[in-house]
């Protein structure tokens, strides 16, 4: 599990960095109004890094009460 966490924080660390430069050259822009869809790469990006924490912390959770189940069933 080490390295699927290794690599979605990887990844994540990637998109923020591509979102924070293409946020830095829309500013330095002639169209500037165009910061929008950085600041919206960075929020959906974001939630989807929060959203597999949450998901593999619940899955882990489930491996170890089903563990535990079926040492004291048996």
């Amino acid at each position: 599990m080490n390295k699927l966490k290794f690599i979605n924080s990887t990844q994540y660390s990637l998109q923020l960095l591509t979102a924070l430069l293409l946020l830095y050259f829309t500013i330095n822009s002639d169209t500037p109004e165009r910061v929008i869809i950085p600041i919206l790469l960075i929020c959906v990006w974001t939630l989807g890094f929060i959203q597999r924490r949450i998901t593999r912390r619940r899955v882990n959770r489930l491996r170890k009460s089903d563990n535990k189940d079926v040492l004291h069933e048996g």
